[in-house]
């Protein structure tokens, strides 16, 4: 019944010439004295820019922060007006313990999604992401791989398994990691950095990354994926993590 009212809802707002989101904030900049620019990853419009006008003055701007499920009404326009904000869910644990890895998180999509382009199943990634650091007493290394393997799948540049569809894992033996090509058993270019188990190949394929022995190799893997895809982007997180 509610989600029935909202999408009712979200039809009438559309008709008066607003759209209404539910919305993750990605990043935030000055726009003047007293409003602010954010860049906000949503369920149906993807990554967008929105303007809102004296915000740092309005006793429920506070609200406006990373990490909290808000849902945004604003107006249809090239650079839309916010019209109202309601916080729908907080992960404050984010916050406490997990600041970095969490702006972490949020730079990979702004440096590596383009504006405008519905990704649903994005924002459900990153939903369940929070929802996972959350909850869990996992290494951090387990939820940044976990992460790392699931964007980088998602956006198209997942880590290659093997080089031909016929080759199959074997978890008795180790593997060495070639770009652009996958899990070899040999290879003449051996860097004891991308040496992987069959096991830890394994688990990394059944998202059971917590039992993953080799796990700082699979995220110099996936690392290394990201660096290349940037280019000249930085991430200025990126290494003060490890």
């Amino acid at each position: 019944m509610e989600e029935q009212l909202f999408f009712a809802e979200r039809i009438r707002l559309y008709r008066l010439n607003n759209i209404l989101v539910n919305s993750f904030i990605i990043h935030s900049r000055h726009f003047s004295e007293t409003s602010m620019i954010y860049d906000i990853l949503t369920d149906t419009n993807g990554l967008i820019s929105i303007i809102a006008k004296g915000i740092k003055k309005k006793k429920d701007g506070l609200s406006m922060q990373p990490f909290r499920e808000i849902q945004l009404t604003f107006t249809k326009a090239k650079l839309p007006l916010l019209t109202k904000h309601d916080v729908l869910t907080s992960f404050g644990e984010i916050s406490k313990k997990y600041m970095l890895q969490g702006m972490y998180f949020n730079e990979l999509i702004y440096k590596f999604i383009p504006k405008n382009e519905p990704l649903l199943s994005l924002y459900n990634l990153y939903k369940n992401q929070l929802m996972f650091m959350s909850n869990t007493d996992n290494d951090q290394k387990c939820f940044l791989l976990r992460f790392e393997y699931l964007f980088l799948k998602e956006i198209g540049y997942e880590i290659n398994l093997a080089y031909n569809e016929n080759y199959a894992i074997k978890k008795n033996i180790n593997y060495y990691y070639k770009f652009g090509q996958g899990f070899l058993e040999n290879s003449n270019d051996m860097n004891e950095r991308t040496l992987v188990s069959g096991k830890s190949i394994d688990d990394l394929l059944n998202y059971r990354f917590n039992l993953i022995g080799d796990i700082d190799n699979l995220r110099f893997i996936a690392k290394t994926i990201i660096r290349e895809q940037l280019g000249d982007k930085n991430i200025k997180s990126y290494d003060m993590l490890d």
